[in-house]
């Protein structure tokens, strides 16, 4: 496994992530997910509370024994915009809770897609005077944000300076983020991209057409090489994401 550093947050994460939207058939089947994506050198693991029960599947399994001790892991969790701190704080809580964890590594804003995202986060009363009372006291070590939004949106929420790092799409066949990554880039922001297996064309299940063009490559190959032979990109989402 590779390694990269996480942009401001100068902590080392493998090139590959696991995501954890869909490893929900069971606690067991979550806990043995886990476990092989850290025999083959993955250390960040990210989840969501949106995500059913992969956040209490996670916490389960880490209660369990992974084999390597916590703080070689960097633990990501996503929660939604909220209008108000008060709100935010009870799910920091929650997901701390869920986790079983006394702090998480990074902290998410899940889906800053809209305007009205944009004005949450940037009222001073809004959900990140939570977040910054979050890190003040430990629980939280990092805060970023992910998106699908439109690229004006996604700018703008960069340059609120508010952030560590960036969870978004950008692949082979998707580069209308481009601008993005360079912004990203430039306030020294880790930049995670989220499903490029999926959501970036369902390359996994390639038409022949597509074989061809992309070959010796498979298409997904060719995309993961895409993305990291850019520096500027820390990591990708792999497994059940």
């Amino acid at each position: 496994m590779q390694y990269r550093r996480f942009g401001k947050t100068n902590r080392q994460l493998s090139v590959f992530s696991l995501g954890t939207m869909r490893y929900l058939a069971a606690a067991s089947v979550a806990a043995d997910v886990v476990q092989a994506a850290i025999a083959h050198g993955i250390n960040h693991l990210e989840t969501a509370q949106g995500y059913g029960q992969s956040e209490q599947f996670l916490g389960k399994a880490l209660s369990q024994g992974v084999g390597v001790e916590r703080h070689h892991l960097y633990i990501t969790t996503k929660i939604t915009p909220t209008p108000d701190a008060n709100t935010m704080a009870r799910r920091i809580d929650r997901s701390l809770q869920s986790l079983g964890l006394d702090y998480i590594d990074g902290l998410a804003i899940h889906g800053v897609n809209t305007a009205q995202h944009l004005a949450w986060i940037t009222d001073p009363e809004g959900c990140m005077r939570a977040v910054r009372e979050a890190i003040a006291v430990g629980k939280i070590q990092f805060v970023g944000f992910s998106t699908h939004a439109p690229l004006d949106i996604i700018l703008a929420a960069i340059a609120t300076n508010q952030f560590d790092f960036i969870n978004l799409h950008y692949y082979t066949f998707f580069q209308r983020n481009a601008a993005a990554i360079a912004l990203a880039h430039a306030q020294d922001m880790g930049i995670f991209i989220i499903s490029p297996a999926d959501k970036g064309g369902m390359l996994y299940t390639p038409s022949d057409r597509l074989r061809q063009i992309c070959a010796p490559f498979t298409p997904l190959e060719l995309n993961y090489r895409f993305l990291l032979s850019d520096p500027r990109i820390t990591t990708l989402s792999v497994g059940p994401a």
